[in-house]
């Protein structure tokens, strides 16, 4: 299969590029095209590496890839050191067999399955995952060890979610129910296993946000939209304290 990435004649004429400097004009071009690119729309790469194809400093590119993700042109996972770009599929999407072979198997070597959501867009729990949930569920613990069900994993988030706000704003958040999408979206963040020092670094960066501070919108609705966990996730946390308070959902 031949190795190239389409661009749209109408790249110059977008809005949002025609805005950029030279250096975010070649960096976005960089991230859309370059070697490690794939099929899928997300592909593994380091800042050194970038930093090394660019000539750009880490420093450099680490603020570049924050202005890409804050303007939700792309998601970079720090853990795994993947990148997922928004929109793949509409310019770079085909009916072709070998070419969704080709996705299927990319997507299944993915690590941070939270960028699959972000280029497919935002996570709803399917009706086969929940059966399937249901039927593990079912395992018997002389074959499997005792698990946490969702309902109690759910709840000790809310505990930890309504203490958060119980520092930050000296009074009780009161949140007791998550809606059908954002449970599905709590369902993605738990199988990634994330760490409580994660969802806490995640907390603060979303509580000493601007955005935050002049909505007031400080709820579980908004922290689990998967596009707003990665990001508030992957921001310094020279802003604000991150103030670690005990959750433990697996």
């Amino acid at each position: 299969m031949a190795v190239f990435r389409k661009i749209h004649t109408s790249f110059w004429s977008d809005t949002f590029v025609q805005d950029l400097d030279n250096d975010h004009k070649l960096f976005y071009l960089y991230v859309l095209t370059n070697e490690r690119t794939k099929q899928c729309g997300i592909y593994e790469i380091s800042k050194k590496q970038i930093s090394y194809d660019l000539g750009y400093s880490i420093d450099r590119v680490s603020k570049l890839l924050k202005f890409f993700i804050d303007n939700g042109k792309i998601l970079y996972s720090e853990i795994t050191k993947e990148l997922a770009i928004k929109n793949w599929n509409k310019f770079n999407g085909s009916t072709s067999p070998k070419v969704v072979s080709c996705v299927k198997s990319e997507l299944s070597n993915v690590k941070d399955t939270l960028l699959i959501q972000y280029v497919n867009g935002i996570y709803t729990a399917s009706q086969e995952e929940e059966e399937q949930e249901e039927e593990e569920d079912c395992v018997s613990n002389e074959t499997k060890p005792t698990k946490i069900s969702f309902e109690e994993r759910q709840q000790r988030f809310l505990d930890w979610f309504n203490d958060r706000v119980l520092f930050h704003k000296g009074k009780l958040g009161g949140f007791t129910i998550l809606s059908k999408t954002t449970q599905g979206n709590l369902k993605t963040i738990l199988k990634n296993n994330y760490t409580g020092e994660q969802l806490n670094k995640a907390f603060s960066n979303m509580y000493n946000s601007k955005w935050v501070k002049e909505t007031n919108n400080c709820t579980p609705t908004h922290f689990l939209v998967i596009d707003n966990f990665q990001r508030y996730l992957n921001q310094d946390s020279s802003s604000g304290n991150v103030v670690h308070t005990n959750i433990e959902l697996n």
